[in-house]
């Protein structure tokens, strides 16, 4: 039952989280939903434990350090390092921008701070490619990362970061390049 509504939720929120509304607000409901049927479900399930709030902690200083930069004027920068166009190689140079971005700061925040320089929907999609498909190389590169990683390490698996991060350095180009270039093959 559980799992049939998180299926129903996340099918729910994906067009929501795309409406235009805030963002926070189709999440919140989603949160409340999920939170409402566990309660009925399994109310012992339910704990404060649960929530990762070191992660919390470190996304919401995140946030604010890329709300911050931006209130100081990188729009600008971040828009020339990100190019114009919709050609292939504009959307490669976008969706390279944002798997530097997401690597450095987070995807969430890099997506964020990027979006501005985006434009067009083509290129909002490379952008979207690169902070999700890219974030494969710095351990902070991604929340669900980070939160893989802790499951790992409760189950008694080890995979050094050393070695994430070589595997990564493989992964992240080639796959970003590899969608981006399927992106601008439908998108032109």
């Amino acid at each position: 039952m559980l799992f049939l509504v998180s299926g129903v939720v996340v099918i729910v929120l994906l067009p929501l989280l795309v409406s235009g509304i805030p963002p926070w607000m189709p999440a919140c409901g989603a949160a409340v939903v999920l939170v409402a049927v566990t309660a009925l479900r399994n109310r012992r399930a339910l704990r404060l434990a649960l929530v990762p709030w070191q992660l919390v902690l470190f996304a919401s200083g995140l946030f604010l350090v890329v709300e911050a930069v931006h209130a100081l004027g990188s729009g600008p920068v971040l828009a020339a390092i990100a190019g114009t166009g919709d050609g292939p190689l504009d959307l490669l140079r976008v969706a390279g921008t944002g798997l530097v971005g997401a690597n450095a700061v987070d995807n969430l925040p890099a997506y964020l701070a990027l979006e501005p320089a985006a434009g067009s929907p083509a290129r909002i999609a490379a952008l979207l490619v690169g902070v999700n498909a890219g974030p494969l190389i710095t351990p902070w590169a991604s929340l669900a990362t980070l939160l893989w990683h802790g499951r790992l390490r409760a189950l008694d698996v080890d995979l050094p970061w050393g070695r994430y991060l070589l595997l990564g350095l493989v992964a992240a180009p080639v796959t970003v390049a590899l969608a981006t270039l399927a992106l601008a093959l439908t998108a032109g």
